[in-house]
């Protein structure tokens, strides 16, 4: 960054005294310099309404535009890119002291800033049933990476419960109940679309150890303790009908 880049920051920030190398500081330089941190300002806030829609829902647009304005005016950011600003906003609301009575609204905001993330992750190729087909008994020894799309959460609370019932009000779990009650969540991209959906405690053990880079085995073998119930060959062949997976084929991936 240069040195006039350097000052013109500080001076958005208000220490217009900064440009007197570059600059003469009159009542008109402040005054522009004014017109443009409120335009900043505003694109900063838009920005996060945008992306963090579920938090809007719950808190209403005039408390969440004042709280996106404290949060723009301690973090400007340095990215032009608007879609990937406001990665701190779910770690920042946690300690904002006027949302200390409402526990969701971080989560929630990590979950929206989680679908974010889903939606500008990078393309890769994926598992098709016709490959996991072929490589047969093989699979269990396989280390396969999830899509760069892929999110997982585990709460102790209803969160993503909530979310779900804000984000995707069509695809709700059901009555909406805040409580001490632990949920699995799993968002990913698949054909173009950001999906969402509540995954029981098999799903997510399965996913965490190929996350971790366990083989396809030993992922099987800790969904199989956590649910005897659970047909692990229907487990992993709803996951891969859902592009969670990686292609295993090396051309595939170059």
């Amino acid at each position: 960054m240069s040195a006039f880049h350097t000052a013109f920051e500080a001076a958005l920030a208000g220490d217009t005294e900064a440009l007197l190398p570059h600059l003469v500081v009159d009542d008109r330089t402040r005054a522009a310099i004014g017109v443009y941190r409120n335009t900043a300002l505003k694109a900063r806030i838009d920005a996060l309404e945008a992306s963090f829609p579920t938090v809007v829902q719950l808190v209403g647009a005039d408390w969440f535009r004042a709280a996106a304005l404290a949060f723009a005016q301690e973090h400007p950011g340095d990215d032009p890119v608007m879609v990937t600003y406001g990665a701190s906003f779910p770690d920042w609301l946690a300690t904002f002291e006027p949302a200390q009575d409402l526990p969701y609204l971080a989560p929630c905001a990590r979950l929206d800033r989680a679908w974010t993330e889903a939606h500008v992750a990078a393309d890769a190729a994926v598992m098709t049933p016709a490959e996991a087909g072929a490589l047969g008994a093989a699979l269990t020894g396989l280390s396969v990476g999830l899509h760069p799309s892929v999110r997982l959460f585990r709460f102790d609370w209803t969160v993503p419960s909530l979310w779900l019932a804000h984000r995707y009000p069509e695809a709700a779990p059901g009555p909406l109940v805040w409580e001490p009650r632990a949920e699995a969540l799993m968002i990913h991209r698949t054909a173009g679309h950001v999906r969402a959906r509540l995954i029981n405690p098999a799903e997510f053990a399965f996913l965490e150890a190929c996350q971790k880079g366990r083989p396809l085995g030993i992922a099987a073998d800790q969904a199989a303790r956590l649910d005897r119930t659970q047909s692990i060959p229907t487990l992993f062949a709803s996951l891969i009908a859902a592009d969670v997976f990686l292609t295993s084929e090396p051309e595939a991936r170059a």
